[in-house]
């Protein structure tokens, strides 16, 4: 998806997406930031992420932070789809991590304490991101994916 020819970052959240969470995003719709609501949880959390993941790998969004409190077995399930590179983020250094070392398209913030300048902050700092994945990572997983079957 693109506003205005810019590629998007997507964002999903559970039904019951903190109200800091909500300021956030809705701030960030006033600066018209390429962002895009992706589905909501309908509740099944794995068949929502993978859903979640599945629009991705077909190109729809350059990257998502999906909002959930499951977020380690999340995490797990985005992984299962070929091209995405997920990974569970618990704080602003952590994403920054995830973004730099792995390239990850897809964050899972368990959304549980944190403030409206953590969401912000986060929600900027992938918008701000290529989410490419580094030359050694993509080898690597490349190869591990050829593998998984065996």
């Amino acid at each position: 998806m693109t506003i205005s020819g810019r590629i998007t970052w997507g964002y999903a959240t559970e039904q019951s997406a903190p109200p800091l969470l909500r300021l956030a995003l809705e701030a960030l719709r006033r600066e018209k930031a390429p962002l895009v609501s992706l589905q909501s949880c309908n509740g099944d959390p794995c068949g929502w992420v993978r859903g979640v993941a599945e629009c991705l790998a077909k190109g729809q969004c350059r990257g998502a932070l999906i909002f959930c409190a499951s977020a380690s077995p999340a995490c797990c399930v985005a992984n299962k789809v070929k091209g995405i590179r997920a990974a569970k983020v618990d704080s602003l250094d952590e994403l920054q991590e995830a973004l730099a070392g792995l390239g990850a398209n897809v964050l899972i913030v368990d959304p549980a304490g944190k403030t409206y300048f953590e969401f912000r902050q986060m929600l900027k700092l992938c918008l701000a991101s290529p989410a490419a994945c580094p030359p050694g990572v993509a080898c690597v997983i490349e190869e591990l994916e050829g593998h998984a079957h065996r």
